[in-house]
């Protein structure tokens, strides 16, 4: 397998991971934080210690363990520095690529309910949370690329 195929691939699988542990992490802390008369009501005024941990948590957590899968298994593949620097990038964008993906994977489950001709929320769903992988996947991917790029072409570092 070439190494340009196994970056898009630990790319794609960090994606996966990512993806999954922001919806995991976001909707436990739904659950735990909101209990089923919340939803009538109107929100406190100011947030509760264990609202602000569960949002540092759902904002620290998934890029902080995208950043660790992704350098490990770079690790295999490149050097310390680059491994180190395309794990960053991977990082440090991967809160905008939700975001990003957040938007745009229900647009790809309406579709592709759709496409199918089924009503299914279930497929609707499904196509959803593929959509934003995939989204998450290509905008990282481009990340990714730059920070490698940039990692051996930059004179004076280490390759």
């Amino acid at each position: 397998m070439s190494r340009t195929l196994r970056l898009f691939m630990i790319i794609g699988q960090a994606a996966i991971l990512l993806t999954g542990a922001y919806l995991v992490l976001t909707l436990a802390s739904i659950l735990v934080l909101l209990p089923p008369r919340a939803m009538s009501l109107p929100p406190p005024r100011v947030p509760s210690v264990g609202e602000a941990i569960a949002l540092i948590l759902d904002l620290v957590a998934p890029p902080a363990l995208g950043f660790w899968w992704m350098f490990r298994r770079l690790r295999a593949e490149y050097p310390r520095r680059q491994a180190l620097d395309a794990a960053v990038g991977f990082a440090l964008f991967a809160p905008v690529a939700l975001i990003i993906g957040t938007v745009l994977g229900p647009l790809v489950g309406g579709y592709a309910s759709v496409f199918l001709g089924t009503k299914s929320s279930l497929v609707a769903l499904c196509s959803a949370v593929a959509g934003m992988v995939v989204v998450v996947a290509l905008t990282t991917s481009a990340v990714t690329l730059l920070a490698l790029w940039l990692t051996r072409h930059t004179p004076g570092r280490e390759p």
